[in-house]
């Protein structure tokens, strides 16, 4: 089992991580196509219909991603898988398009790589008139027998840069196309429970390489906190608005992150874990239903597992979320890792991402008012 500073979870990318869950449905509407019952009674799916609706879906070409995009697609949503490699991406198009019956694309965006998110805005701002669901699913462990780059292309730390900032400069120039969704957008940012680990010293994880190994989690806790913060300017300075910023963690999943385990470790994790088709439900969840709450956190739980933390976060994360995983699948929310809320540092964090857009060539964008 990894060390808590290795903590696997979270989304797709490079090298795909360890999340999942299930799906419960509140009573919307049910589209019609739905996919077989699952273990433990999980029944991947969106169980809304989002015919009209515009999606993006980042990291989308593998794992939970391509199952996230894949299923807002059945539902009828117009989807834009953003990934690094449009070629890499054919395989996880034709699928997630259902062999071309869904409306799903491929754009390029390389959330290591500034001038790749500002491009990738810039595209997609001409091309849509609006955007309704944004997920912000890519992410990257650099743990784990991870021998890629240390640090962006602009020399920021790669957990952070990727999982964090691109993202937060990303949701932060398509904010304009948010706020023009009729019914409302979502935006949905990918948690972890490694969030009851991570520091909010961000500034620690900023620039260069990090020298612990706790980049990981500080990420995701600056995810999950600027769920948090991003929510309280936007209704704050228009509170009228109908963005909803909420945070999914889509639980233990087993995804390619254990092939630099032993045979002994996947065989296990692949009874334990949940199939990426379910680790995609509470993203796929957070994204579309009515009963979505703002700045609110979502676990694939039908038990709150925020009470185990509590009481012992190792153990809670050690035994807990392996073993619990399909006893108690199911879908709710919970309470955030205390960090997440805390004003000051989110602030901080607030004022450090604006430095990193203005640091990287936005010269404007809809967040400098907020």
């Amino acid at each position: 089992m990894a060390t808590r500073d290795d903590v696997p979870d979270a989304s797709s990318s490079r090298r795909a991580r360890f999340v999942g869950e299930d799906g419960a449905r509140d009573g919307t509407a049910v589209v019609a196509a739905r996919t077989r019952p699952d273990a433990m009674g999980i029944r991947p799916g969106c169980a809304v219909d989002l015919t009209g609706k515009v999606a993006v879906v980042t990291g989308a070409n593998t794992g939970i991603g391509m199952q996230t995009a894949k299923m807002l697609a059945d539902a009828g949503a117009e989807v834009i898988m953003a990934c690094r490699s449009v070629e890499r991406a054919k395989t996880a198009k034709a699928r997630a398009s259902n062999g071309g019956k869904n409306a799903v694309s491929v754009m390029t965006l390389d959330l290591s790589d500034t001038d790749s998110v500002r491009a990738f805005a810039a595209k997609f701002s001409k091309k849509y008139a609006k955007l309704d669901i944004l997920v912000n699913n890519a992410g990257l462990n650099a743990m784990s027998g991870y021998e890629g780059p240390k640090t962006t292309s602009q020399g920021y730390d790669i957990c952070m840069g990727v999982n964090y900032l691109g993202h937060f400069m990303l949701t932060s120039l398509l904010l304009p196309l948010l706020m023009k969704s009729e019914d409302g957008a979502r935006v949905v940012a990918l948690s972890s429970v490694t969030t009851w680990f991570g520091s909010n010293k961000y500034h620690y994880y900023y620039k260069g390489a990090s020298k612990t190994k706790g980049n990981y989690g500080s990420s995701k806790l600056a995810c999950l906190a600027m769920t948090v913060e991003m929510q309280r300017r936007l209704d704050a300075k228009y509170p009228k608005n109908k963005i909803m910023c909420v945070a999914a963690d889509p639980g233990f999943v087993a995804s390619d992150i254990w092939r630099d385990f032993n045979p002994v470790v996947r065989k296990i994790m692949s009874i334990l874990a949940l199939s990426p088709a379910q680790g995609a439900m509470t993203s796929v969840n957070a994204a579309s239903l009515a009963s979505i709450k703002k700045a609110q956190l979502y676990m694939p739980f039908s038990i709150k597992m925020s009470k185990l933390f509590k009481m012992n976060r190792s153990a809670a994360y050690t035994f807990g979320m392996p073993l619990l995983s399909k006893i108690f699948a199911g879908f709710s929310a919970d309470a955030m890792a205390p960090r997440a809320k805390n004003a000051e540092t989110n602030a901080k964090l607030w004022d450090l991402s604006v430095e990193f857009c203005k640091e990287n060539g936005v010269e404007e964008c809809e967040a400098y008012n907020l």
